[in-house]
């Protein structure tokens, strides 16, 4: 058996992909149960964020990763050829230390972001949920949250631009400089919405919107940082107003189309406007940024941002790293013993055939033991087998990193097992 990562993210494709292979919390049911559908998937879970679609899966070969690319495909109805020269594919430990990077959030556009950790968990809890994770996937995203965890509490990692809101913010400033005289737009009342107010607010905003299709939810967050709510059918309006738009809902299509937008530009009169789009799929539409005295940013365009925040937090990544070094060895050694399970079961199997085989034998031979007799003769014999057998059990869990010599075991004992070995990377 193999644990198997499939994926792509914000290094290896752009946000115009990454949008098309976006899936969303409600198609999570559906999506969970394709996956788990595939031939030799015994354990599946995905996790897709802005930046990311990962598929992580316990399989019963290292080939599965085909089957995989093929479901995306189908799923998302991309073309296979469109994708998969953008995708990553790594079993074993590596799988491994992948998530626990991601965790951590060393892997993220934003180094030591916050947000990630909780969507890692929400997966986990969406796949454990709809019952598609078992030991192997339980274990890994069990470690992969205590390794989050550690990562923030024993480095600063998650100091500075620890979000795309964040990162957003700081481009802006790089833009205008001081933001204090700057009306700011924010479309969507998630989280991630919520976080960027609160970076726009320290820096010196003092003209807050806040626009949303649920207008309840508009108004408690432009109420707690003393802004102003906006009705979405009101956006053209409310984009004329702004200098700044920073959008972040979860909507499927693009909010915020070129006619709009020209709608808006000619209420400003030549007054430049800076877009950022940090939502994927993306809100606003791309011909947007062919406007005369528009700025469309989208969440790729926050990377130079983000990298020169990177450089400054070199010494905090070699920590984490620490970190991550450990607890993969660790989950590597509790993988290892899967290896063995097989082998033990396959051994007491052979080992109870005999006893009761040679029970069987000798009840034919001696006919006139009554059933107390037998009863008692069988029971001698299972604690002579268990009693024979548990020295070479203890010795087969611990040769779990020696391929070789578990598999000199196998031949000894006459041991043939079905399938592939566990993935022993």
């Amino acid at each position: 058996m193999h644990l198997l990562l499939v994926g792509l993210n914000h290094r290896t494709a752009p946000v115009g992909l990454r949008e098309k292979l976006s899936i969303s919390q409600a198609q999570l049911p559906e999506a969970l149960g394709g996956l788990r559908a595939l031939d030799g998937v015994s354990e599946c879970l995905l996790l897709s964020t802005c930046n990311r679609t990962e598929v992580y899966a316990y399989t019963a070969g290292r080939s599965e990763d085909e089957a995989i690319l093929g479901w995306m495909s189908g799923f998302c109805r991309v073309p296979q050829d469109d994708f998969s020269p953008h995708t990553y594919s790594v079993a074993g430990h590596k799988a491994a230390e992948h998530l626990f990077r991601v965790a951590a959030g060393i892997d993220s556009m934003v180094v030591g972001e916050t947000q990630i950790l909780g969507q890692v968990k929400d997966a986990y809890a969406a796949a454990s949920d709809m019952g598609t994770t078992g030991s192997v996937l339980n274990a890994l995203f069990q470690q992969a949250a205590s390794v989050g965890k550690r990562a923030r509490t024993e480095t600063a990692i998650s100091r500075g631009a620890s979000s795309a809101g964040s990162a957003a913010v700081l481009l802006a400033r790089s833009i205008f400089g001081e933001l204090s005289g700057c009306a700011v737009l924010i479309i969507g009342a998630g989280k991630m919405a919520d976080l960027t107010i609160e970076h726009l607010t320290s820096s010196g905003i003092s003209h807050v919107l806040v626009a949303n299709r649920t207008y309840a939810k508009a108004a408690e967050l432009a109420e707690r940082f003393h802004g102003e709510a906006v009705k979405f059918e009101e956006m053209p309006n409310a984009l004329a107003r702004a200098d700044i738009a920073i959008t972040s809902t979860g909507a499927k299509r693009p909010i915020i189309s070129r006619d709009m937008m020209q709608q808006a530009m000619r209420a400003r009169r030549g007054r430049p406007v800076f877009l950022i789009d940090i939502a994927v799929p993306r809100d606003i539409e791309a011909d947007v940024s062919k406007l005369d005295d528009v700025f469309l940013y989208n969440i790729d365009d926050l990377q130079a941002v983000v990298d020169s925040d990177k450089a400054n937090r070199k010494a905090e990544i070699e920590k984490v790293e620490t970190i991550i070094s450990e607890e993969v060895d660790e989950f590597s050694a509790w993988f290892r013993t899967l290896e063995a399970v097989p082998i033990i079961a396959a051994l007491r199997e052979k080992f109870e055939g005999i006893r009761q085989s040679e029970l069987e034998k000798l009840c034919r031979k001696l006919p006139h033991l009554s059933a107390e007799d037998r009863e008692a003769i069988g029971a001698a014999m299972k604690s002579i087998v268990n009693k024979v057998s548990h020295d070479p059990m203890i010795r087969i869990k611990e040769l779990t990193s020696d391929t070789e010599k578990l598999r000199v075991i196998c031949e000894t004992f006459g041991i043939c097992l079905s399938g592939e070995e566990a993935d022993d990377d």
